[in-house]
């Protein structure tokens, strides 16, 4: 078993042009900064954390990388991975030390050090989760890397369609097989939608709650202009989901 297990935390990459209206949503939602500069921020949510960096050439506003926090040495996180049969290497980026796993289908993952929170700062919303997803052709290929990282799997749809794992020190991560491979940022909230309407409308934020073919879920305008932010309520009904392989 990886010893990478316990101290993951997910914690996805938004590139933007916007922070400040970031900033907005992102505390209308309930979550709270824990560092900025030089254009970057991280956020700490009920599960899960949220960075925030200016977008460029190679990362345009609006794209979303997939990564995830450890709060053990990197070189030992690495080791484990690797034990684990997870393509990984340790990189010297520009802000420090990271490891980057390059999947089968194309797609990077980061494993960055941990954030530090020497406030202890929490979310005021602590039933929001960051749910990143990633979708792929090769479903087995993505839940085998988050598999080997250490991430639990919490559910897999029965035709499927869907599968998520949990980090047991905060967040969700979903894989979506597709045709094409590609990344989302989304949330999970355990509880009604509806609850986060007023605290977005009081900070001048319009969302919408809709009925998607699967679940309830609230739209966000993405700061940035792309497509809405999703905000899925759970799904307390289990009944159609079962811990089988994808």
């Amino acid at each position: 078993m990886s010893t990478t297990r316990d101290p993951l935390s997910v914690r996805p990459v938004r590139r933007t042009d916007d922070l400040p209206a970031w900033d907005v949503v992102l505390q209308a939602l309930g979550g709270v900064r824990l560092s900025g500069d030089d254009g970057e921020a991280v956020y700490q949510l009920g599960a899960g954390r949220l960075a925030l960096r200016p977008a460029d050439d190679a990362h345009p506003a609006g794209s979303t990388e997939l990564c995830l926090e450890t709060s053990v040495p990197l070189a030992e996180a690495v080791e484990a991975a690797r034990a684990e049969g997870v393509p990984i290497e340790l990189l010297e980026g520009e802000g420090g030390p990271l490891a980057v796993i390059t999947a089968d289908d194309g797609v990077q993952l980061t494993l960055e050090p941990l954030t530090p929170n020497p406030e202890e700062l929490a979310a005021s919303e602590p039933s929001l989760a960051v749910l990143p997803v990633w979708r792929t052709p090769a479903g087995r290929v993505a839940l085998d890397v988050l598999d080997g990282l250490g991430l639990r799997r919490r559910v897999t749809l029965e035709d499927g369609t869907w599968a998520d794992l949990t980090a047991r020190t905060g967040g969700l991560h979903g894989v979506q097989p597709m045709s094409e491979v590609g990344t989302e940022l989304a949330f999970e909230l355990t509880g009604r939608v509806e609850s986060l309407l007023e605290p977005l409308a009081s900070a001048g934020v319009p969302a919408e709650v809709v009925e998607e073919e699967t679940c309830r879920v609230l739209r966000v305008p993405d700061p940035d202009g792309g497509e809405p932010l999703r905000v899925v309520e759970r799904e307390p009904d289990l009944y159609s989901y079962a811990l089988s392989e994808m």
